[in-house]
């Protein structure tokens, strides 16, 4: 078996999907598209002359076979007659992603009469299992294992793609190709005598040495402005090109060829990887180059959210399966240049000047990826520059964002001057007020003394006025607005010293705790207003009935109202709630000329029926009272029992 260390790489073409966009957009075109099939399909020919214009391009000039099973072998696709062989029927042989291995069949005729070597090349690195067979009729003639999951020094080549050397025999040769992989399933399949793929090679290596070199220059340079401007941006920006420039590496194979040429696991996370930390940092450059916090909160969101989904897929490709992961993050390169373009031409459209160049740098990068897929199917002429337009694409995007982020920071240093400009001015400014100050306030002293008899005069009437202004205030915040008795927070502040002078004293205390009967109907069959007016009945009542000096009515919330009574035992409290339950019973309260009847319910607590340690155990006592004349049928008067918590004693 021939092998060879090559120094030169593949030739000049684009033969493979060199973008992560790209990868994504022609995975779903290609999987959405189906290969038709003819069943009775002739296995094609393909000529080999000692003047044939190199490289002849295999295509789809082969037959396929899908193995779902993965249980064919080599000699019962060649043997067996009944195999179903069908004939590709579309541009490329790109078969997407798939669990299944194909099979390839194809004819090379040698018409010189003397032993043709030639190269084989499948330029599709990541690839994981390729085994090209050479047969003479039923016999093997040779053989070839290649795939990304071996060691890169088994090829029988060592170059990035997989290049694989037969000797045509003069006459027929039959080829029988099988193909594993637990990404996209490709086969453009190129044939080349050894002196035209060096000088190919040669050739392709110098183009993709300036591509890589010029990539490399710029994270470089922009390097050496994040270590001088300390701005996060260049951090973002050079991630997301380094990561790229690593994917390209890894999807051209140049990654498995000169940097980790044993590293198996890694290799077989690689591109995933890098597709996955190109996607986040894009999305960080975004967020931070438009600006988005400051302009479009829900943007902002939007963008960091996703940009959490990233880094948590970037974890995720080195636990999930690489099918999965691959997939998943192809698809997400789509939404990242859909989000990147889309609020780019947003942010232009409403005023942001710096949002041309990083539209530009997107559109430049999406329209070179437009062209190479055009070109694939024959849309646009195939050439130089069609062949490289995703790679000048991306170039040109790498270079525009370099420049939108310095024009970025031009900007911020001359908003930084103009700002400093105007605060000299300011400053300025302020001088020249502060001597007309000293010059006011040397002519005001002359008037000084004439206007301070005027100005104590002013003052005196304006703390009376503030004095009645703060009563007012005081009345305000300890007064409910709608019942005009006291709320809640001042009853508290009024409770809280009374039960520690009760408690101090030795004197007798009690809590009355109100609520209005059914009052939810009351406001659902008559309206918020007609609740209101209750309410304001109610106060009404209280304020006739209360008016010991000491005691205290307040509304304690809702339809609830609390009232304080100092010196006062639990059995004049109930007499006292008894006549407010009947005087409220007996009230025609009518609205809009219809009589509502209004009941309430009462539960009381007294310091002298149980041993009470704190203000709140006594409401709280008052509160279960209450709901238990609730539970009881309402409209009555029910007091805390201190012998039994749970049986509070009833009225008569």
């Amino acid at each position: 078996m021939l092998k060879t260390s090559l120094s030169l790489s593949r030739p000049y073409r684009s033969r493979q999907l060199s973008l992560h966009l790209l990868f994504a957009v022609l995975s779903f075109l290609l999987i959405s598209q189906p290969i038709y099939a003819d069943q009775s399909a002739k296995l094609p020919q393909i000529d080999v002359t000692a003047d044939a214009a190199f490289p002849i391009s295999v295509g789809t000039q082969m037959l396929f076979a899908e193995d779902s099973e993965h249980s064919l072998s080599a000699a019962q696709a060649m043997a067996d007659p009944d195999f179903s062989w069908k004939k590709i029927q579309k541009a490329s042989p790109n078969f997407g992603f798939t669990q299944s291995a194909f099979w390839f069949r194809f004819d090379v005729i040698n018409r010189a009469p003397a032993i043709e070597e030639v190269y084989i090349e499948l330029p599709i690195p990541f690839l994981d299992n390729i085994a090209l067979y050479q047969f003479s009729g039923e016999h093997l003639i040779q053989k070839h294992h290649v795939g990304d999951e071996l060691p890169f020094s088994k090829r029988p080549i060592e170059h990035q793609n997989f290049v694989m050397p037969f000797n045509l025999q003069p006459g027929k040769n039959n080829f029988l190709m099988r193909i594993e992989s637990a990404g996209t399933i490709e086969a453009p399949l190129f044939i080349w005598n050894p002196q035209s793929f060096l000088v190919a090679d040669g050739n392709e290596r110098l183009l993709q040495g300036i591509w890589f070199g010029a990539l490399a220059i710029m994270v470089l340079y922009n390097l050496f402005l994040l270590a001088l401007l300390k701005d996060i941006s260049y951090f973002h920006y050079i991630c997301f090109a380094f990561s790229y420039l690593m994917f390209q590496a890894s999807l051209k194979g140049y990654g498995f060829a000169y940097v980790w040429p044993n590293q198996l696991s890694w290799n077989s996370y690689a591109i995933s990887v890098f597709i996955a930390a190109s996607n986040f940092f894009a999305f960080m450059l975004l967020i931070r180059f438009l600006d988005l916090a400051k302009h479009s909160r829900k943007a902002f969101m939007l963008l960091a959210s996703v940009a959490g989904i990233c880094a948590l897929l970037l974890t995720l490709t080195f636990i999930l399966p690489y099918t999965m992961t691959v997939r998943i993050n192809s698809a997400l390169a789509m939404v990242t240049c859909v989000f990147a373009l889309t609020l780019g031409y947003w942010s232009w459209y409403h005023g942001n000047p710096l949002a041309k160049y990083f539209c530009l740098a997107w559109t430049s990068a999406f329209g070179g990826v437009a062209i190479l897929i055009a070109s694939k199917f024959g849309v646009v002429p195939t050439n130089f520059w069609t062949n490289n337009a995703g790679q000048i694409g991306v170039l040109a995007q790498v270079a525009l964002l370099s420049f939108a982020l310095a024009s970025r920071f031009n900007r911020e240093k001359e908003l930084r001057i103009r700002a400093q400009d105007s605060s000299l001015e300011h400053e300025r400014l302020a001088r020249r007020t502060q001597e007309e100050l000293l010059r006011a306030e040397a002519h005001a002293k002359v008037k000084l003394e004439q206007k301070v008899i005027e100005r104590t005069e002013n003052l005196q009437t304006a703390m009376t006025e503030l004095e009645s202004v703060n009563k007012q205030l005081e009345i305000m915040s300890t007064t409910d607005a709608l019942t005009g008795l006291f709320n809640r927070r001042h009853f508290e502040n009024c409770f809280t010293q009374e039960f520690k002078r009760s408690i101090r004293h030795k004197r007798q205390l009690s809590i009355v705790l109100c609520d209005i009967d059914h009052f939810k109907n009351i406001n659902d069959q008559n309206g918020h207003q007609a609740g209101d007016e209750c309410l304001q009945a109610l106060a009404n009542l209280f304020k006739k009935r209360i008016s010991r000096s000491g005691d205290l009515v307040a509304r304690y919330g809702g339809e609830e109202f609390i009232v304080l009574l100092g010196d006062t035992s639990m059995s004049q409290a109930k007499i006292i709630a008894e006549d407010l339950r009947q005087s409220l019973q007996d009230i025609h309260f009518e609205y809009q000329g219809k009589h509502i009847p209004v009941t309430a319910s009462f539960g009381i607590s007294s310091l002298t029926s149980t041993d009470i340690q704190t203000a709140d155990q006594l409401v709280t006592q008052a509160d279960i009272a209450l709901y238990r004349a609730k539970d009881s049928g309402r409209n009555q008067v029910i007091g805390w029992n201190s012998n039994d918590p749970h049986e509070p004693s009833q009225s008569d």
